[in-house]
């Protein structure tokens, strides 16, 4: 199948790597280009026990994508996964320019 998640941290990142892991067709999309281009070049941004090898071999496999392209991920997806941060209350500050 293939799945897309908005988001590569510690739970975009991690749904994204095991699903690719069992055969799935994942691409996971982030704003952050630097975190993108980290994570296409085999470095994995987060602290996760055991994820660097999963996403390593299922990139190189050609089953895990990386990109910034919001619509290249909608594109791609059968199934959308959002994974991106939220504010905790009405009183923290906007994660995003719309919130």
């Amino acid at each position: 199948m293939k799945v897309t998640v908005f988001g590569t941290g510690y739970v975009g990142l991690v749904q994204g790597a095991v699903l690719a892991d069992v055969g799935h067709d994942v691409v996971c999309v982030d704003v952050d280009a630097a975190k993108v281009a980290a994570l296409k070049a085999g470095r994995i941004p987060i602290h996760e026990p055991g994820l660097e090898p999963i996403v390593q071999a299922n990139h190189a496999a050609g089953r895990l994508h990386f990109t910034t392209d919001a619509a290249e991920g909608v594109a791609h997806g059968e199934l959308i996964f959002l994974a991106v941060g939220t504010p905790p209350t009405r009183t923290a500050a906007p994660t995003c320019s719309t919130c």
